[in-house]
């Protein structure tokens, strides 16, 4: 096993930069959930920096999937898959 594999087995990195986009994701969803609760409540300010925090995580997750090479800053998905023809369960 390589060096830079670690105990997964997996390059280390991947796994980084998949364990960031998948907490990027959850902490934009998070937010847009806090932002709602914060409009319903006529609290502009507080929405506002949530939607601020989820546009922030939103980015972090595209920088994720750029270093991994897939998404929209790869080109985009290919159809019925993840870039390189893998093809979600059905």
């Amino acid at each position: 096993m390589d060096a830079g594999e670690g105990k997964t087995g997996t390059r280390d990195e991947h796994y980084d930069l998949v364990s960031v986009l998948y907490h990027a994701l959850q902490g934009a969803e998070a937010c847009d959930g806090y932002a709602s609760d914060a409009e319903a409540s006529g609290e502009a300010e507080l929405a506002a920096f949530f939607r601020e925090a989820q546009e922030t995580q939103a980015r972090l997750a595209e920088g994720a999937k750029a270093m991994l090479g897939i998404g929209d800053a790869a080109g985009g998905i290919a159809p019925g898959g993840i870039s390189g023809g893998i093809a979600p369960p059905s």
